[in-house]
């Protein structure tokens, strides 16, 4: 089974409670506390030669261990607070390893504001095995649902899309490019993403098994369909075929927020993102209807139903 699989079928009946909102979203509610803004947490495990490659600097998977998860909660328009970190150590770490894999994490921990307030540590004789559990503050009611969106919404993306499968390529064949670079230390919004999608977001969610997958978990989880134009995608390279296009869209680890909103509120959403100078692309729509639809050229596209990254 895939992983939305063993969650559905194992761990959604017993995650009863509201604030899991359904193992849906990729973050859940934390209740009680302090009255004020609503809190949310998220979690995400990278496995040596799975998530990251055996040689890859360690500065750099501690930073791609924190952007991971802070991409999780900007997308659901929250900036991210606290954490907590569980390290298992294979038994040829080194102190020298870890001393590089922690200031690659604490760079990117400083730089968004967020404090570390204690984990675990522990040795195996697997491999390389790092989890971070991020909380955030929503700065409007609550986190923007991936269930939210509606016939008529239009769909946008930030960034550029794909540089995660072609970085992965080039990585693995050990060609130094940006796009490796963005794989080894991926691109994420900045802080303003996270008030563009508490202002204007029906639905988002951040891209991290690929365009095409995410795009049928919002359609899914709203009950609509989303229509996908790929020759309007901002690709991270210049695509000239379908075949390409379907490889950066089902590559995954991109790490960008894709969002719908209602079409009455584009003129201000524009003029939102000159201001907060970030850069989002429109690709598609929301209509009635199941699963995603996918054009290129105008042509209906024929989708697979594992068309995105698989755990």
């Amino acid at each position: 089974m895939a992983e939305f699989d063993w969650i559905d079928k194992y761990l959604s009946p017993i995650a009863t409670s509201p604030d899991a909102m359904g193992l849906r979203d990729d973050v859940a509610r934390l209740s009680g506390g302090e009255t004020g803004a609503t809190k949310i947490v998220t979690m995400d495990t990278l496995v040596e030669a799975i998530h990251f490659l055996p040689d890859d600097p360690l500065y750099k998977v501690g930073q791609k261990l924190a952007r991971v998860n802070i991409s999780d909660v900007i997308c659901k328009g929250a900036l991210p607070r606290q954490a907590l970190l569980s390290v298992a150590m294979p038994a040829s770490f080194t102190e020298e390893n870890f001393e590089s894999l922690c200031a690659g994490l604490g760079r990117d921990l400083e730089v968004w504001d967020i404090d570390l307030l204690g984990g675990d540590l522990v040795t195996t004789n697997g491999p390389l095995v790092l989890t971070l559990a991020v909380t955030a503050e929503c700065l409007g009611a609550g986190p923007i649902k991936r269930s939210g969106a509606k016939p008529g919404d239009i769909v946008y993306v930030s960034g550029v899309v794909g540089a995660g499968k072609a970085g992965l390529d080039d990585a693995r064949t050990r060609v130094e490019s940006s796009a490796a670079r963005h794989y080894r230390v991926p691109s994420i919004p900045g802080k303003g993403i996270a008030d563009m999608v508490s202002r204007f977001a029906n639905a988002s969610i951040d891209i991290s098994d690929g365009l095409i997958a995410e795009a049928r978990h919002i359609g899914k989880a709203s009950k609509v369909s989303l229509e996908i134009d790929l020759n309007t995608v901002p690709w991270f390279e210049t695509v000239y075929s379908l075949e390409r296009a379907l490889e950066l869209a089902t590559g995954g680890d991109d790490y960008q927020t894709m969002m719908t909103i209602p079409a009455s509120l584009e003129e201000a959403f524009s003029e939102s993102l000159k201001r907060h100078g970030l850069s989002m692309s429109r690709i598609g729509k929301v209509v009635e209807g199941q699963d995603v639809r996918v054009f290129w050229n105008g042509e209906n596209v024929l989708l697979s139903r594992e068309a995105g990254y698989q755990h």
